[in-house]
């Protein structure tokens, strides 16, 4: 970029120029002096920082290891009473499920792998097979759907057809119906960046009268 001061020598180098000419070198000499003013006069603005966003709870269905604690109560034709639970899942289908207390006398572990479920229920031989709610209605009286019950903990629907949904505000799970349960969540608490339920009622009818599960968490620890 040329100099202020070359420009005017360059427009004054040659008096014996036409006047018209000298004119128009003048008037060329002017706009570039402008231009030269003005890109000295420019400045680099400094940059602004992006505003920060707010951070957003993480969704519920990231979560897919962790150890719960806490208690399940079951009211159901052939057995009724309450018992602590310790619910430990490794991934989507190895998972361990004690319960000890009153419910059923004694303590009960259900099992689950890729290879399918077992439950054993004190001293008795564990018992396998395919299904965990044809298994526990089996042994227990009463079904309890863990296959689902691994999204609704987590206050999700699980896959397949779901009817009379209802979330809050926020989109957290209140309500919904299926796999022929109603299900209500409350109590929703934050671990880490999950929101989660904290208490979740569970009923349905079978071929033996109605059945209700109440399955409170009181501690989560995300793995």
């Amino acid at each position: 970029m040329l100099r202020k001061a070359d420009v005017l020598t360059s427009l004054y180098r040659s008096p014996n120029q036409p006047q018209g000419a000298h004119r128009a070198l003048k008037y060329v000499g002017a706009v570039l002096l402008l231009t030269l003013a003005a890109c000295s006069a420019q400045k680099p603005q400094p940059q602004q920082p992006s505003e920060p966003t707010a951070q957003q709870p993480s969704s519920a269905a990231a979560l897919q290891r962790w150890e719960a604690k806490g208690k399940m109560g079951v009211r159901s034709p052939k057995e009724s009473g309450s018992a602590n639970l310790v619910w430990q899942q490794a991934d989507r289908a190895n998972y361990r499920i004690h319960l000890s207390g009153p419910l059923g006398a004694g303590a009960t572990s259900i099992s689950g792998s890729p290879g399918g479920v077992s439950l054993q229920r004190g001293n008795d031989p564990a018992v396998f097979a395919s299904d965990p709610a044809q298994l526990t209605e089996q042994i227990m009286g009463w079904p309890l759907p863990v296959s689902e019950m691994f999204y609704w903990v987590r206050g999700l629907a699980a896959p397949g057809a779901v009817s009379g949904q209802r979330k809050n505000a926020q989109g957290l799970l209140q309500s919904l119906q299926q796999s022929g349960w109603a299900l209500e969540f409350t109590g929703y608490q934050s671990v880490g960046p999950y929101k989660l339920p904290g208490k979740i009622k569970a009923s349905t009818t079978n071929a033996a009268g109605p059945v209700s599960v109440t399955l409170v968490i009181k501690e989560w620890s995300p793995r």
